[in-house]
């Protein structure tokens, strides 16, 4: 299927809300269009059994459009027609509006036209219209860059390597009643990969890289660091329970962020959110500055425009370890009288892409951690004696939503640090870790000079970080081997 172009979204969505404005019963409404384009390249290969190494190579089209209704009697409703842009499609989401419509005394109508031109963020032409033979020669770099370093490293035993390269671009429109008028399309391309050693104990490791523009994407200088990592993880050794000084990687800062970052304002409605009633208290470090910016270029959750049709704005959420603001969509702002003031700027849908069947709900987009000055090497002289934490799991909030707890597992990836340098790989499973959100960023020894995006499994931000020293971590022995 060709990919609807943006002015068609666009003119569909003017269209619905014309629609909906001439109902009776209607006194507001917002109309949304989109349609995505998601190209999967699957990668598998083992040394002992033939393969393609491109084993999945598949593409998934979504398109659709849904009304958000404030009707006349001061009720709300929502309906979604799937892949039917005709006036059966209109229909369709008018009775399911209509039909699901409910009493909000909260809700006081949809976001309100703004003067003033968004920021640009730029999509990438090669994957609004993907050249299929070309996507999938960039997603073989993924074997060569692996098949690469594990020739140089001279590694004779078997090993497999598992992973994707995904490009998606997505385009959407929102029309509604009070002048807001908003299209944008956008694109993403993303590549992982796992390499598994046939050693015992079984190493692995695994890499992650991202951009908005497939040029731009490193997918050999990905696989190369993985078949790296991999590597590096042979002949684990174990520690004893303890206290220790810690390096954490990107993807484990992400890992943190995603577990006990929560600055969404929904939650404070449940007493389930750590930060209540500690704005502008020092919470962390001073060394820590964290920022919710959609307007970088080149990261793959910026955007120009929320789904409610506002423009996108950067937003200080932690200023020298000092807790400054929520983020928040037109609902929350409008909830209540001291929320007005955290703004309205991150109003998206859940889901990939510009997801039309779904309700607003509120989401962060790039996390960026301002950097610091230490290079990897001196990050790890910081630590002198204690782990270098690249991967976790399983990381989970304890004592309820509101405590900064937490419980992890270091799944890989993971080194112990003896005299400022790498001893040994830590073996993989056997440290659960059990701290506080808090009490380990309060205790931020140095930033690194070079940051790196990662994203979280099931995260829809993405976190822009350097590595992180901190003073301590507390950790518990489980298991003095790979279960």
């Amino acid at each position: 299927m060709k990919m609807i172009e943006l002015k068609e979204i666009r003119a569909i969505a003017k269209e619905l809300l014309e629609y909906a404005e001439r109902k009776s019963e209607v006194k507001e409404a917002e109309a949304y269009v989109s349609a995505n384009n998601l190209n999967v390249y699957r990668i598998a290969y083992h040394t002992d059994i033939p393969s393609n190494g491109l084993e999945e190579p598949k593409s998934e089209e979504d398109f659709g459009l849904s009304l958000r209704i404030m009707f006349k009697s001061g009720k709300y409703g929502m309906g979604v027609s799937d892949s039917d842009f005709s006036r059966k499609g209109f229909e369709e989401a008018y009775s399911k509006a209509f039909e699901s419509m409910v009493l909000d005394n909260d809700f006081k109508g949809f976001a309100k036209g703004k003067k003033g031109k968004p920021s640009s963020v730029y999509a990438d032409k090669k994957i609004l219209k993907l050249d299929e033979e070309k996507a999938m020669a960039k997603s073989y770099e993924l074997i060569t860059g692996a098949f690469s370093e594990m020739k140089k490293s001279k590694f004779k035993e078997g090993f497999n390597i598992t992973g994707e390269m995904d490009a998606l671009a997505a385009r959407m429109a929102v029309e509604n009643s009070n002048g807001i008028s908003a299209a944008e399309e956008n694109t993403e391309c993303f590549s992982t990969l796992t390499t598994d050693l046939e050693v015992n104990p079984h190493a692995s490791g695994t890499s992650f890289e991202s951009s908005t523009h497939l040029a731009k994407l490193d997918c050999e200088g990905c696989a190369a660091e993985s078949a790296e990592k991999s590597l590096s993880m042979q002949n684990p050794k174990s520690l004893d329970s303890g206290e220790y000084k810690v390096v954490l990687s990107q993807i484990a800062v992400a890992e943190l962020l995603y577990s006990r970052f929560d600055i969404e304002i929904p939650s404070l409605e449940y007493n389930a959110n750590p930060f209540k009633g500690r704005e502008g208290q020092q919470i962390f470090s001073e060394k820590l500055t964290i920022e919710d910016n959609p307007l970088l270029n080149g990261l793959i959750c910026s955007k120009k425009y929320t789904d409610e049709g506002l423009p996108t704005k950067k937003n200080t959420i932690v200023k020298n370890g000092v807790f400054k603001n929520y983020i928040s969509n037109n609902y929350y702002s409008g909830k209540k009288p001291e929320w007005k003031k955290y703004g309205q700027h991150n109003g998206f849908r859940g889901g990939t892409g510009r997801n039309y069947g779904s309700d607003v709900s509120v989401k962060g987009t790039n996390y960026t951690i301002q950097k610091g000055n230490h290079s990897h090497e001196e990050l790890l002289g910081e630590v002198k004696d204690g782990i270098y934490l690249g991967r976790m799991w399983y990381t989970y909030p304890v004592n309820g939503y509101s405590s900064f707890d937490f419980t992890s597992t270091i799944r890989g990836d993971s080194f112990i640090i003896k005299n400022g340098e790498i001893s040994s790989a830590l073996t993989p499973n056997t440290f659960r870790i059990l701290d506080s959100f808090e009490s380990v960023f309060k205790d931020v020894l140095a930033l690194g000079k070079q940051a790196k995006a990662a994203r979280s499994w099931g995260q829809d931000a993405l976190v822009l970080t350097p590595e992180i020293a901190v003073g301590k971590m507390k950790l518990k022995s489980i298991s003095k081997g790979i279960y």
